[in-house]
């Protein structure tokens, strides 16, 4: 198949279709007279990157996902590695994330009529000697 109906069919661009070529995680295709050509296996290929960048894995991740590894590493290996990573860096930006919504809720109760009084205030909070 072209990269056109690779692209209609797997719903990404062609763009990062060639993209993903270029940093090597999506590997180049035969050629015939000068067009790409594509397999079955190159919408597989982009179906597993889909769900790794639905996951929150960065390029690097995903690289690693599929060329990471020894050949005889299993996929549900590969999956069990990597997601148990992302899940602790998404635990922690949770984490984070919680963090600041406390914040926001407090700063929604502000009552100050001047920045300046705000400012007090938020070095005391900031300190953690606020209550």
């Amino acid at each position: 198949m072209t990269i056109g109906e690779l692209s209609r069919r797997s719903k990404v661009p062609a763009s990062t279709i060639r993209y993903w070529e270029q940093v090597e995680i999506l590997p180049k295709p035969e050629r015939t007279g000068g067009q790409r050509r594509y397999t079955e296996k190159a919408l597989d290929r982009i179906a597993v990157l889909r769900l790794a960048q639905a996951c929150g894995f960065r390029l690097e991740e995903m690289r690693h996902l599929v060329n990471g590894f020894p050949a005889e590493v299993t996929a549900s290996h590969r999956w069990r590695e990597l997601a148990g990573k992302k899940k602790k860096e998404l635990d922690a930006k949770l984490a984070q994330i919680h963090a600041m919504r406390d914040l926001v809720d407090r700063v929604m109760g502000c009552n100050c009529a001047e920045l300046g009084i705000c400012g007090r205030r938020a070095r005391n909070v900031l300190d953690g000697t606020a209550k």
